[in-house]
């Protein structure tokens, strides 16, 4: 085997006879190792900050739209049976159980039964709402009605209307508001419907000249006594 000092000498002859070459070419060869260099930095610099695109912005984005939902809020109007009814300030994924609770809970007179049966306490608010909780002669009077769907659902066996009758207005149990939705019945009419219960059957408000024929003619496929 060739000594080191052979490989040692022989590396010098190898890199000696590139001098002249660079020597002749130095100005060029400094040219192309700064142009590469450069190439190198910027290909760096550049996958990184593709990575960052791709992974930070999308985690600030979620972040941001979190906060941005936290911070939206609506507002309600709480009336009628409540002890402090107000305008209130909610965010936005308050419940209708969150609003009777901030307007300090059901005052006495409020119809509590009629509230558990047909205000559904988990359902989410929406802004500019209002929401009124019944008195119990908003009930008995009939301004507010009870919720149909429910009852027949909760207690099929203590109504007696046929499933055709179902879509017909009950003019036992409407208020004045929903008397004056009939064709040709305005408030005046309404009242006097209302005011003329009960009845045991639709014919009896033009035997008993509550409306004329000619109305009732309009509304007798729309009616109801149960």
């Amino acid at each position: 085997m060739l000594p080191v000092a052979c490989y040692m000498i022989i590396m010098q002859g190898f890199i000696d006879s590139f001098k002249p070459i660079m020597t002749r070419y130095k100005s060029e060869a400094l040219l192309l190792s700064c142009a590469l260099l450069i190439c190198i930095i910027s290909a760096v610099l550049f996958f990184q900050q593709k990575n960052n695109e791709n992974s930070v912005p999308l985690v600030s984005i979620k972040s941001e739209t979190h906060t941005i939902r936290q911070k939206q809020t609506i507002t309600i109007d709480v009336s009628g049976a409540v002890k402090n009814p107000f305008v209130y300030a909610f965010n936005s994924q308050a419940r209708i159980i969150d609003a009777i609770q901030k307007a300090g809970g059901l005052t006495e007179d409020a119809d509590e039964a009629f509230v558990k049966r047909n205000v559904n306490y988990a359902r989410i608010l929406n802004d500019q709402e209002k929401i009124y909780i019944p008195f119990l002669s908003d009930t008995t009077n009939g301004y507010v009605l009870e919720n149909k769907r429910i009852i027949d659902y909760t207690q099929p066996n203590i109504s007696t209307r046929q499933s055709e009758d179902v879509s017909k207005m009950n003019i036992n149990a409407a208020s004045i508001l929903e008397l004056d939705q009939l064709p040709g019945i305005g408030k005046v009419q309404g009242e006097a419907i209302f005011n003329g219960r009960p009845y045991s059957a639709i014919e009896d408000l033009v035997k008993n000249n509550v409306i004329k024929q000619s109305v009732f003619d309009k509304i007798k496929n729309q009616i109801s006594v149960y």
